[in-house]
């Protein structure tokens, strides 16, 4: 009897652990999309100012900030 009791509470401690880990690790995956999504926000910003032209500098440095926020607003929903 002490065994099946034993082996009653070791199963649902087990059950929350897991059930623990994947909550967490849905988490972790989320975020690490989100992570993601804002590297390549920043990357196609660095890209993009590396291409504007000196004589229109400050428009086009404008524009791929302008780009990059929206692109940073799209990665919240991930």
């Amino acid at each position: 009897m002490k065994f099946v009791f034993g082996a009653a509470i070791l199963a649902s401690l087990l059950g929350a652990a897991e059930a623990k880990n994947v909550n967490g690790g849905k988490l972790r995956l989320a975020d690490a999309a989100a992570d993601a999504c804002y590297a390549s926000c920043s990357s196609q910003n660095e890209s993009c100012k590396r291409v504007c032209p000196v004589t229109l500098g400050a428009p086009c440095l404008s524009a791929c900030d302008s780009q990059a926020q929206t692109c940073r607003q799209g990665c919240q929903g991930k």
